[in-house]
């Protein structure tokens, strides 16, 4: 009689080999599963390889049935690698602030490929630090202000777009509509660039945007990365990034090409934004090279910093500028990110209109009365915006219900224990924005959209960490400011003459991303109906 693996043409030998190695792949998947039974700490029991990454669900729903089976602090797989859940805001200060020195950086995944290896989410301890510091000017006060007249600019072409949209009585695609003002925006205020993507479909500006964050987690980036990242020294062999090259590419002869703009002699070397700050800095760094044969003074040839955000103070020295590398890494991370989550939330923004329309008429009224004490005419200015409370209670309200992101997470780089639970070095731990922003202990009815949550007075009976879409702490979003002002004079330079209706194109609810972005598949589909 013949055995059962002779059908399939297979030697005793090779099936026995398949055999040690699906035996080997099972232990080394499962070698860590034992974590939290140690630890003392619940959570949903993994799958081998996969861990506790599956869910048709979405993560965002997943994380809340967890939280109501084991509770707000609790422990889950990423593949083979253990994550400590926390959806606390007391919790979340206490990581972001309190004990910010033993969580400074984020979990970083381990592909080095250039130049994104060098971008402010991924740079860790002092030259995150460094780096942090010498584009946080970019975002003060001061450069909003300067910033506002080049962003309604570019609203003015968003203007026009819905205004065909209206006349044609066509189904306005929010995400399309204002990616293409956001990506305008920020090549405008942020890089001294005339892309005009708006009035060009199809841009390859937008359109390596929109390829940017295609996340699948069965591409093959993702499956070795978190399923077998002991192959991940052959992704970095050959230079596989995260994001695709084609989009990579595109960006970074973008910024070349501005910072060639920059050079000395040319009519933009005067501007102070984004890219001249980096530009000013990588001159530094260009300087040291040259002098790193000299012996330098301790007190002379560098820039020192007090480095004081939200937590403990530490000397930052700035003496090697930035590198090219630094400098693209950190305009990829502006186009790529900016796009994706200031045209989510204007989408979420304008659907949460349309679906309410008693708020839509309460902030037209608020536009309405304020714009005709202004002398700005249809422009918005900074000052103009910081006295539209109810907007801004809006646009809260919307990163309440649909943060960018569901969660981040941060690496502990020492043993520390957090409100009672034991964390050692070397453990990723998360806060869980969506579960926090949805937690009906915090936030009654979470699942209603209501912007009175967000008055003085009630925010004031809440945990102050129990709203962070943009993170927390010294490293929560450094381009927080400039997204919101951008989001706000987007949307009401819109509302000044257009009102949002459902139509029946429109998802009600709308349809969620599964993978840790909320950014909807199918888009925002409405009416745009002249007021």
């Amino acid at each position: 009689m013949e055995l059962p693996w002779m059908f399939f043409g297979l030697s005793p030998t090779t099936v026995l080999l398949i055999g040690i190695v699906l035996v080997l792949c099972y232990l080394y998947s499962t070698w860590n599963f034992s974590t939290f039974k140690k630890m003392g700490i619940p959570g949903p029991p993994p799958w081998p390889i996969i861990g506790n990454m599956q869910s048709s669900k979405g993560i965002q729903h997943k994380e809340q049935e967890w939280i109501k089976e084991y509770g707000k602090v609790f422990g889950t797989y990423e593949g083979r690698q253990p994550v400590i859940n926390f959806a606390d805001p007391e919790i979340c200060k206490q990581i972001t602030v309190k004990h910010f020195s033993s969580f400074v950086n984020r979990r970083v995944l381990p592909l080095n490929g250039k130049p994104m290896n060098s971008g402010l989410t991924v740079l860790v301890d002092d030259q995150w630090k460094r780096a942090r510091n010498t584009l946080t000017p970019a975002f003060s006060g001061a450069k909003m202000r300067m910033m506002a007249p080049l962003i309604n600019q570019c609203a003015n072409e968003l203007v026009a777009n819905m205004e065909t949209y209206c006349k044609e009585e066509k189904v306005a695609q929010c995400k399309d509509l204002y990616g293409g003002f956001v990506v305008d925006s920020i090549a405008s205020a942020g890089f001294g660039l005339d892309v005009s993507s708006q009035s060009q479909p199809g841009h390859p500006f937008v359109e390596n945007a929109k390829l940017a964050f295609k996340f699948s987690l069965f591409s093959p980036v993702f499956v070795v990365v978190f399923f077998f990242p002991f192959l991940v020294p052959l992704l970095n062999l050959f230079d596989v990034q995260l994001f695709p090259k084609k989009v990579l590419d595109y960006f970074v002869g973008v910024t070349e090409d501005a910072i060639e703009m920059r050079k000395p002699g040319r009519d933009s070397s005067n501007r102070i934004d984004f890219l001249q700050l980096m530009v000013n800095a990588h001159e530094v760094y260009d300087q040291h090279m040259a002098n790193k044969d000299k012996e330098i003074d301790e007190d002379e040839g560098e820039n020192k910093v007090d480095f004081v955000k939200d937590g403990p103070s530490s000397q930052v020295k700035l003496q090697k500028g930035f590198t090219k590398d630094e400098m693209l890494a950190q305009s990829l991370l502006f186009f790529l990110a900016g796009y994706e989550t200031t045209s989510t939330l204007m989408s979420f923004v304008s659907y949460s209109l349309a679906t309410n329309p008693e708020v839509q008429n309460k902030l037209h009224s608020e536009i309405d009365d304020i714009m005709s004490d202004s002398d700005d005419d249809d422009d918005i200015g900074y000052e103009t915006l910081k006295k539209m409370t109810y907007l801004d209670m809006v646009v809260t309200e919307t990163l309440r219900m649909y943060p960018p992101a569901i969660r981040f997470d941060r690496e502990c780089n020492e043993d520390v224990n957090i409100s009672g639970v034991s964390i050692p070095k070397g453990m990723i731990v998360a806060v869980s924005i969506y579960a926090i922003h949805h937690d009906p202990e915090i936030y009654p009815e979470p699942e209603k959209f209501i912007p009175e949550r967000f008055t003085k007075e009630e925010k004031e009976k809440r945990h102050p960490y129990a709203w962070i879409p943009f993170g927390a702490g010294p490293r929560n979003c450094i381009g927080m400011r400039f997204a919101l002002m951008e989001a706000k004079i987007g949307l009401v330079r819109v509302l000044q003459k257009f009102t949002f209706e459902p139509c029946a194109e429109t998802e009600i609810p709308p349809k969620l991303g599964k993978l840790g972005f909320l950014t909807p598949p199918n888009g925002i589909k409405l009416s745009v109906k002249r007021r």
